[in-house]
């Protein structure tokens, strides 16, 4: 991917890569700066280098340079608690963060770009790593896991992403990344964007109470890279249409299930806007199909296809109702030997997405989960991480979290029951949560029972226990 961005910038060099908050950065000056970064990054040390911030130019400098020294970078958001950075940075092994956010670890340095400059006079530390970068995901033991995802397995999903139709047709465009470095949804607008030459427009979604701003970046994309629940968020204001945002050309969506009301309701919107529905786990590199809806694809299918099963970025197959993947885009494992749905067949990387799919008219339909894990507003989530970590609250006897949705089997809301001791209150739990899960993770509403019902095989019923919101 570096000989891709190379000849953009030989190509563009002034040409804006990347805009956030009114700051810019062209081809050039991102190179120029990445360059010297990677320089120091390779008399710093070897270890995964953990950037942690936003969206701010430094992250994205701090990306490249790590891909050209060779050093396997690790994207913290800035939502996410201290107590889960520690342990991030001990699975990881990490030497350095680079931030410029004020705070400490014991042992690691904590440096701004500028103050790697100490580093200058050291030797060049030789790096021959093949782990581009490791993103983190909730797990079910209480703990997140990382999935490392190899230089082979970015250069594939570059490849394919690059080649989908209708983008590659898309020749010096505007496009909008919604989803923070630390979600893979990010890596298909920013790889996409970056080795093919266009803009690239964060915005700050951490300012949804001043969503003018929002609005206003959108005004200037051509593509936009989201969740369907940021879609729906848009589709909230009433002039968001076509007359009023004449520039954009093109939805791609992915990170949970897009409803065929929304697109719908789209389409109404937008008589010429073309919608791509993607698919694919973090452990397959962001998505591993996609495709264009149709007006009669709306018409005919009660759930929406996920992907063109002829134009897939790695091998989709139904085992026993599940998707499975294999081949090129598919991870080699989870860190620290965490247990979870990937194997080796015939020496290829194979993944139980855990996802229920089958394949129809030559497209694949996803409909469900065979598991504990869910979607909400675009982040992946196992309840059993919340509950373990509810659980280990001092006074919690005993938890069960349960996510409640809507008609269309989307999650409205995640809510957990608790028997604890009587000092305990929901929003004692939710201040303990905050120390210990991103905020997106801790239930909206938490209720203190002093027993859970049980059905007739001695197990919790959870139906009953849902029933008592109701």
């Amino acid at each position: 991917m570096l000989k891709k961005i190379k000849k953009v910038v030989e190509k563009n060099p002034n040409k804006n890569a990347y805009i956030y908050d009114s700051e810019s950065i062209t081809y050039e000056q991102l190179w120029n700066k990445a360059h010297n970064l990677a320089d120091l990054l390779k008399r710093q040390g070897s270890s995964p280098v953990i950037i942690y911030g936003y969206k701010e130019i430094y992250v994205v400098i701090s990306i490249i340079a790590c891909l050209i020294a060779k050093r396997t970078y690790v994207p913290i958001g800035t939502c996410m608690p201290l107590y889960r950075i520690k342990k991030i940075v001990d699975s990881v092994q990490s030497t350095l963060i680079i931030t410029e956010s004020n705070f400490n670890i014991d042992g690691i340095d904590c440096l701004s770009i500028k103050e790697l400059e100490k580093y200058k006079e050291n030797e060049i530390i030789s790096n021959d790593n093949d782990i581009a970068y490791i993103i983190y995901t909730s797990g079910s033991t209480g703990d997140a896991k990382g999935v490392p995802i190899t230089y082979d397995n970015l250069n594939n999903f570059i490849d394919w992403i690059s080649n989908l139709k209708p983008l590659k047709d898309y020749k010096d465009i505007k496009v909008l990344n919604q989803a923070s470095f630390s979600f893979d949804l990010s890596v298909a607008d920013f790889y996409y964007s970056i080795c093919n030459g266009h803009t690239l427009y964060a915005i700050d979604m951490n300012i949804q109470k001043d969503m003018e701003i929002v609005f206003d970046t959108i005004k200037e994309v051509n593509l936009i890279v989201v969740t369907p629940t940021f879609i729906k968020m848009c589709l909230l204001n009433h002039e968001f249409n076509e007359l009023n945002y004449p520039n954009l050309k093109c939805i791609y969506s992915c990170g949970e299930k897009l409803e065929v009301n929304t697109v719908k309701k789209i389409t109404e919107r937008f008589s010429k806007i073309k919608i791509i529905n993607a698919y694919g786990p973090t452990e397959a590199t962001s998505a591993v199909c996609a495709i264009t809806i149709t007006k009669e694809m709306i018409e005919k299918y009660d759930t929406l296809p996920v992907g063109d099963i002829n134009n897939l970025a790695t091998d989709v197959s139904i085992v026993n109702d599940e998707i499975v993947l294999k081949g090129k885009s598919v991870f080699g494992g989870y860190l620290s030997n965490i247990k979870g749905g990937y194997y080796k067949e015939n020496n290829i990387n194979c993944y139980k997405t855990g996802d229920i799919g089958y394949i129809e008219d030559n497209m694949l339909f996803c409909k469900g989960r065979l598991d504990n894990q869910i979607k909400y507003m675009g982040y992946r989530i196992e309840l059993n991480d919340i509950e373990n970590n509810i659980n280990k609250i001092e006074g919690v006897k005993e938890c069960i979290t349960l996510a409640s949705y809507n008609d269309e089997g989307i999650v409205k809301t995640i809510k957990a029951y608790v028997i604890c001791d009587d000092n305990l209150t929901p929003n004692i739990i939710k201040k303990e949560l905050s120390n210990k899960i991103p905020n997106y993770m801790i239930p909206k509403t938490i209720k203190i029972l002093k027993s859970f019902p049980i059905n007739e095989n001695g197990k919790v019923d959870r139906k009953e226990l849902s029933k008592l919101w109701k």
